[in-house]
């Protein structure tokens, strides 16, 4: 298995209020947003971390070539601001196709139990979800299950739904070259204007079983502003 973590993004909306390079080398519990990723990540069966970075993010970059990992990691370069995330996991082709995968962000810090849950269970396809709707917050990616309870639709932009995708992925082979394969025809010469849950959207298809992890708790943050960031830091930090 292969993880992949992205970590290319530009930071802007966090940068408005706090003076810093990239929103992984926040800090909560002594600790930098993408070293609480790497130190769960450790825990799976993964064989290699490949990491997505822009190339002028010299501190990140610095951090993760000195961090002591028990699994290998590589680093990719995306240096393409304009393009979505599609292209993070695009350029991550010949590291993962074939490959089973579990892949997350940079910027995520999610509660230990939700992580060990996500870990613990043998499901080849799953997405970690919280079906809380009053965590909703309007950014969140969006799940539908069937009357099976299997995920079915993955997106920003479903009417109804029964819980929100928080960050943490796994599919299979099969799965991820689907991905791949769609991503390979939703570019225009190298630009991808759509970010990464169109993918998983359009190969969900019935020969497809994704399976809900549901969230023991609510404590999970994906840190896009300094509000959030505070928010958690006020959970985890009394």
């Amino acid at each position: 298995m292969i993880a992949l973590i992205y970590a290319a993004g530009s930071s802007l909306r966090i940068k408005k209020s706090i003076n810093i390079e990239h929103k992984s080398l926040l800090i909560v519990k002594n600790k930098k947003l993408i070293e609480h990723q790497l130190y769960w990540i450790e825990k799976s069966n993964a064989k290699k971390i490949i990491i997505i970075v822009n190339k002028d993010h010299t501190q990140l970059i610095s951090l993760l070539k000195k961090y002591k990992s028990k699994i290998p990691i590589k680093l990719i370069y995306n240096n393409d601001t304009k393009s979505q995330n599609m292209k993070s996991f695009f350029l991550a082709k010949n590291e993962i196709a074939n490959n089973d995968v579990i892949f997350t962000t940079s910027d995520l810090f999610c509660d230990k139990r939700n992580i060990a849950k996500f870990l613990n269970s043998k499901k080849p396809n799953k997405i970690l979800i919280d079906i809380n709707k009053k965590n909703y917050t309007g950014d969140e990616v969006l799940v539908e299950f069937n009357n099976k309870k299997l995920i079915t639709r993955c997106s920003k932009k479903l009417e109804k739904f029964d819980g929100m995708a928080i960050g943490v992925y796994k599919f299979n082979p099969f799965f991820i070259n689907k991905m791949l394969d769609y991503a390979e025809n939703n570019n225009n010469d190298g630009h991808f204007n759509k970010s990464l849950y169109y993918a998983i959207d359009h190969s969900i298809s019935r020969e497809d079983s994704i399976f809900p992890i549901k969230t023991v708790n609510g404590l999970w943050y994906d840190i896009d502003t300094f509000k959030e960031y505070v928010l958690l830091k006020k959970q985890y930090e009394k």
